[in-house]
């Protein structure tokens, strides 16, 4: 996905290079980057923390789709951000286990 969303985002204009584009690039990168992280750490609990961030940056990397749909910018096709939806209920779902222990 992460591939997905940086070709989107080099189709902005090049007014919004240090807008839109690189806060489309860093939510996306950060998915992964807190996962990554959380995985690494020593509790369960840890883990769970970083994967609400996780979902946190999908959600604001959504957002940053959608107003770049409202202002004309781009054609989000629905198949993205049915992606965005599923990868964050799977990521929801993996914290909801690890909090149950």
């Amino acid at each position: 996905m992460i591939k997905e969303v940086y070709a989107r985002a080099e189709k902005l204009p090049r007014s919004e290079d240090f807008i839109l584009k690189q806060q489309l690039k860093r939510a996306i990168v950060s998915v992964a980057l807190n996962i990554a992280e959380g995985k690494n750490r020593k509790s369960a609990k840890d883990f769970a923390n970083f994967l609400v961030i996780a979902v946190a940056s999908l959600a604001e990397a959504d957002a940053v789709l959608e107003i770049c749909f409202e202002l004309g910018y781009l054609d989000v096709e629905q198949s993205l951000r049915d992606k965005i939806t599923v990868l964050s209920k799977r990521i929801n779902a993996l914290r909801m286990r690890l909090q149950k222990g």
